[in-house]
């Protein structure tokens, strides 16, 4: 185009305006709204269609790589890199499919650029809302140490290294210093993603690496004033600004918090956070990050905004739960487009990789063993301090962000710019599954570590029971109390109980677990309150008192049991309670945050099993809270005793409720054919015929106190004693697992049908919490016996048959005598008949969605069938006969 003239800026004065003589560039224009693709026109010329091509792309991209690279336990974010990468203008994005301009044209970037900016930001914000400062006082100590070893150590290995072996692509000497501090910081946002991810925040590792990371943060921020200071040495305005910036932020920082912290205390309890305070936090966030980025950095502002938000609930709950999905679903994949376009792989050069690749080594290297010997100085073991020496090496997206910028300025060549995002990414791709192999054998080894703690069979009669209540909400508190009050009935022996109110970390990046007394305002103390105030109401009446103490935890679920053992074994305790949850996912009405809920409170149900300290007891109420009156308590129990170690703990603790005067006891033995035949077996039936022994001793000078035996010969024959109890028994205790019932369990050919979907509660406690037993009001505790070394049931069990030895051995093994003999033949012909009371197994048939097995599969596994499918019953000798080939 020739050059604008003034000839020409007179006949267009509406176009020309403003225009001066000279060159020229003419752009061609590309409409907004094309008319589509029946038109012949690409209908990625359009800004939208563009964009949301890229989003849309990324998510499948991403989906599909974290689907492939999960297994390797990979993090999101190394998985959002390399999609971002794959969909880059090297990959799928050169393609003729997008037309001549690809998927990546330059014209169209401000978009996407801005967008992904916003991202980060919001990102910096909301991890930010969610970290607590106090926990940098409990910490405090190894923090500072850890902390100021892991940035300090690799700053000064790194600046060193710049001098010693110049980088090619690094334009400005005083960039050095920017660099250095650039790699050798550990991001406190990326940290505590990953963190999350992996399922660390409530560990003590965890909470340590975020007071350490938050150390680094200061020295971000040291970092950047000094490297502003550098850049201007004759300017003396430049100090004096920085002062004034540093106070403007401080004066919006304390204002915002003190008014968010005044609306808070004014809010009736209950009620959801106005949206218009949500809005207005959000605009203000955003201008603190704008204002701090015409100082030089963009996150500082974001992250000063988010630490003086209250966390948790409820202002920073509601932050979290209105900005996070679309944050993180929306505005994240926009970033990582941008890392993807900016990530040009064709400006790699081999030759110069290893001059870049020697900084992040040493940075790595120096942050890794100045990490190790801070934690090991800090009295940590070799295993967590190597942890947490890995872990201080995580990357994340902030570190692509600076990148970025650097690249922009000009600071780093554009083949810098793609090795620092490669290793940073490979880095993190190769520690992560060494941190999550290393944190999982930690979990192991401190479940294991049980020393102090004490089984309830081997405790002493006179010595402090200890019992830790676990409540999700109010409707779990009549049971418990119950509970304690059975549990509360000796002068001689003191019980103490430790309640803690559980609730789901929302808006939090650390868990808490406090004292109510110590319950700050700006936690929702609504619940907790009414928890602690009726158990304190519970013991203000009680003639035998309890030492009661109140807590409340604030812990994601999946995480929640380490927070439990970790205070159960602070505070010795003996039992540990737990409410069962259904899930009624089936049922109608039940909404997917309630299936959500219940299947969250059931896997914390499992994980305490698999990691508990000490005893558990999942308690499956049915009304257990009736048993306590105004000015009285009346509780009947009964014990299903098999054997094992259980079983055990479960009569032990029966044995202690026979303390109370108003509680009466009924121990049902049901005896088996199977004998266990590994090294363990004879102390085994030693250790159980002792216990029964005593309770034997006890039935005979205390009336409450019964005993009776009966013997079974298969699964259904374990129903249908449990049906014998009826609706006499307020609570029903049992083992979780029996050696005897398992065994019986591996006699079916498909174990899953004996299930009722409740593995945590074992047979006896599935089944009675099951639709089966539903007209019985008879509620259950199922107790675990803390893991023992010495008997592992599934490895070690090696059974047969009592039968082997003759017909006579099997009549001993069964019970004993012609009685036994009479009650199982008794027994088959009322199931035969489809009688009611204990033989139901024609029941089990007609219903269509019965979790066990139908007594046509019981016939036919014991071969009691004819050729029509009818059920046989057998002579006297062809019973005997079955008893000894295994029925």
């Amino acid at each position: 185009m020739p050059p604008l003239n003034k000839t020409i800026i007179e006949m267009l004065p509406g176009f020309t305006k403003g225009l001066k003589e000279g060159p020229s560039i003419c752009e061609v224009a590309v409409t907004s709204s094309p008319r589509g693709i029946f038109y012949k026109e690409n209908p990625l010329l359009e800004s939208y269609n563009l964009f949301a091509l890229q989003i849309i792309l990324l998510v499948l991209a991403y989906r599909a790589v974290y689907f492939l690279l999960r297994p390797l336990k990979q993090t999101k974010f190394v998985c959002s890199v390399v999609a971002g990468i794959l969909i880059g203008p090297n990959m799928l994005g050169k393609l003729h499919i997008f037309g001549e301009r690809g998927l990546f044209p330059e014209k169209e970037l401000l978009i996407t650029g801005t967008m992904g900016a916003l991202g980060i930001a919001y990102f910096i914000f909301l991890v930010a809302v969610k970290m607590d400062l106090s926990m940098l006082r409990r910490t405090a100590k190894e923090a500072t140490v850890i902390g100021t070893l892991s940035v300090l150590v690799p700053f000064a290995c790194t600046i060193t290294a710049t001098f010693l072996l110049p980088m090619m692509g690094m334009q400005k000497d005083f960039f050095r210093f920017l660099f250095s501090a650039g790699i050798s910081v550990t991001r406190f946002a990326n940290v505590a993603d990953v963190a999350n991810e992996l399922n660390m925040l409530t560990s003590q590792q965890g909470q340590l690496l975020l007071s350490s990371t938050m150390l680094n943060e200061l020295f971000t921020w040291t970092a950047l004033v000094s490297g502003i200071c550098y850049r201007n040495p004759n300017n003396p305005l430049i100090p004096f600004l920085l002062l004034l910036s540093m106070l403007g932020v401080g004066i919006v920082t304390v204002s915002v918090k003190t008014l968010a912290l005044k609306i808070i205390a004014k809010a009736p309890k209950g009620v959801p956070v106005n949206e218009r305070l949500i809005t207005s936090i959000l605009i203000i966030a955003l201008w603190m990050a704008f204002f701090t980025n015409l100082i030089g950095s963009l996150h500082v502002g974001m992250l000063v905004m988010g630490l003086i938000m209250p966390d948790g609930p409820p202002l920073g709950s509601a932050i979290v739960e209105r900005a996070e999905y679309m944050v993180m679903e929306f505005l994240m994949p926009v970033f990582y487009v941008q890392v993807g376009y900016g990530t040009d792989l064709s400006s790699f050069d081999v030759t110069k990789f290893w001059e870049v690749t020697v900084f992040v080594t040493v940075s790595f290297a120096a942050k890794f063993l100045a990490t190790l010997l801070g934690a090991l100085a800090c009295r940590q073991n070799h295993r967590d301090a190597l942890l947490l020496a890995l872990m201080v090496n995580v990357k994340g997206p902030i570190d692509l962000y600076l990148f970025m910028r650097w690249k922009i300025s000009k600071n780093v060549a554009p083949h810098t710019h793609v090795i620092l995002v490669l290793s940073n990414v490979m880095v993190t791709a190769l520690v992560t599954p060494l941190i999550e192999r290393l944190y999982n054998d930690c979990q192991k080894t401190n479940a294991s570590d049980r020393q102090g703690m004490k089984a309830i069979q081997t405790s002493s009669i006179s010595a402090e029971f200890k019992i830790m209540c676990c409540v999700h909400n109010v409707d779990n508190v009549p049971g418990i109390i119950s509970l304690l009050e059975a549990s509360n009935g000796s002068t001689s022996s003191k019980l103490s109980a430790v309640v803690i109110h559980l609730n789901d970390l929302v808006g939090r990046a650390a868990p808490l677990l406090v004292r109510n007394d110590k319950l700050k305002r700006n936690i929702d103390k609504n619940q907790s309150d009414k928890v602690a105030h009726e158990f304190e109401t519970y013991t203000r009446k009680l003639y035998n008192p309890i030492a009661l103490t109140n807590f409340t935890l604030v812990a994601p679920y999946k995480a929640m049991h380490e927070n439990i053992c970790h205070l159960a074994k602070t505070e010795g305790t003996t039992l540990i309670i737990l409410p069962y949850r259904k899930v009624q996912g089936d049922e109608a009405g039940a909404s997917q945050a309630v299936v959500a809920q219940a299947t969250a409170i059931r896997n914390l149900n499992c994980d305490m099993l698999a990691h508990n300290p000490c005893a558990v007891g999942i308690l499956a109420n049915k009304g257990l809270g009736r048993c306590l009156g105004h000015d009285s308590f009346s509780c009947n129990v009964a014990v299903i005793f098999t054997g094992g170690h259980d079983d055990r703990e479960a009569l032990a603790y029966a044995t202690r409720l026979l303390m109370h005067s108003s509680v009466r006891v009924t121990l049902l033995r049901l005896i088996t054919r199977w004998q266990q035949v590994y090294a363990e077996d004879m102390m085994e039936k030693k250790l159980d015929n002792r216990l029964v022994e005593e309770f034997k001793i006890k039935k005979t000078k205390d009336t409450r106190a019964k005993y009776y035996e009966e013997a079974i010969v298969d699964i259904l024959g374990l129903f249908n004693a449990i049906r014998s109890l009826g609706d006499h028994y307020n609570l029903v205790i049992a083992g979780r697992q029996s050696p005897q019932i398992m065994s019986m369990c591996d006699e079916w050919s498909d174990t899953q049908d004996i299930w009722g979907g409740n593995p945590e509660l074992g047979i006896i406690g599935d089944f009675i919490a099951s639709d089966d037993y539903n007209e019985s009001k008879s509620s259950a505790l199922i107790i675990q016996r803390y893991p023992s070394d010495d008997v592992d049931v599934q490895s070690k069990k090696r059974y047969v048959k009592a039968g082997e030895r003759g017909a006579s051995e099997a009549c001993i093994s069964v019970g004993g005598g012609g009685v036994e003999q009479s009650r199982g033949r008794q027994r088959l012909k009322s199931i035969s008949e489809g009688g009611r009371g204990r033989g139901r197994g024609a029941q089990y048939e007609s219903r269509p969605n019965c979790r066990y097995r139908s007594l046509a599969m019981v016939a036919r596994a014991s071969k009691m069938v004819d050729d029509l499918g009818q059920v046989v019953v057998p002579s006297d000798e062809c019973l005997l006969a079955q008893i000894s080939r295994g029925f």
